[in-house]
């Protein structure tokens, strides 16, 4: 019994860890003119535009655009740019629902890459209300959430840093899909 609970013990951070939960981080709603919007540069060595785009496009097709309503992609082959549109539910807590809705700009060149994620909102529904309304990424996350301005939101900084873990893993699928 005592090896059962020693067992025990052992695993529950592993189990805890696996939760979900990635904690806070330091400036979680970048700006720039007043806009919040997250970049990332990203050096690609002995890969010119064209294969960049490519391997980017291939990802962007296979994973947005196939439903207009949710999603769109479109593509400059000659310029090496994308634009993508969506949104989809972010996971925040058990009774509340919220769709983010975002603008994804790829630039590709020589040898790397440029993302930028913006014109971020929420539809949000508070304690499960039927109506979803609809606000900026600014009026909520600005300053870290400590710019909230929506009454209904009573956690801007969950939103926040659920914003910056969300763009942080589609700046990763960017890169995967460059390096695979």
């Amino acid at each position: 019994m005592k090896r059962f609970f020693l067992l025990l013990f052992s695993i529950l951070p592993m189990i805890v860890a696996a939760q979900g939960h990635k904690g806070t981080v330091e400036s979680c709603a970048p700006t720039r003119e007043g806009k919040v919007l997250y970049s990332d540069k990203v050096e690609v060595k002995d890969s010119n535009r064209q294969e960049i785009f490519q391997s980017i496009h291939a990802w962007a097709k296979e994973n947005y655009g196939k439903d207009v309503f949710i999603s769109s992609v479109s593509a400059n082959k000659n310029k090496g740019t994308l634009f993508i549109g969506s949104k989809v539910e972010l996971l925040l807590n058990d009774s509340e629902k919220t769709i983010v809705k975002y603008k994804m700009r790829i630039n590709c060149q020589d040898n790397g890459y440029s993302v930028e994620v913006t014109d971020i909102s929420y539809q949000y529904s508070p304690g499960g209300e039927a109506k979803a309304k609809t606000y900026p990424a600014e009026d909520v996350i600005m300053g870290n959430g400590k710019g909230n301005t929506v009454t209904a939101i009573k956690d801007p900084v969950l939103f926040c840093n659920a914003t910056y873990f969300f763009v942080e893993s589609l700046f990763a699928d960017v890169y995967d899909a460059v390096e695979n």
